[in-house]
């Protein structure tokens, strides 16, 4: 995730979203660069996990069953 990825207004970047914050969650950007270095500890193009959700139709039912879900 970059600065690019948020949501942005008048040269202000929205990070309530993503941190707990006093205030509206605006800040400039160099305040959203600093504190997405931060978050993702100065790696860039992390790649989310796309493992979830390509199971096996019987996969899903087993895991539904397991949770008590009856199909």
């Amino acid at each position: 995730m970059n600065v690019n990825d948020l949501m942005n207004m008048n040269d202000m970047y929205y990070v309530g979203n993503i941190i707990d914050m006093d205030g509206d969650g605006w800040v400039t950007k160099q305040e959203a660069q600093a504190i997405l270095d931060e978050l993702m500890g100065d790696v860039e193009d992390v790649k989310p996990n796309t493992s979830y959700g390509d199971e096996s139709p019987a996969e899903y039912k087993d895991m539904l069953a397991r949770v008590g879900v009856k199909i």
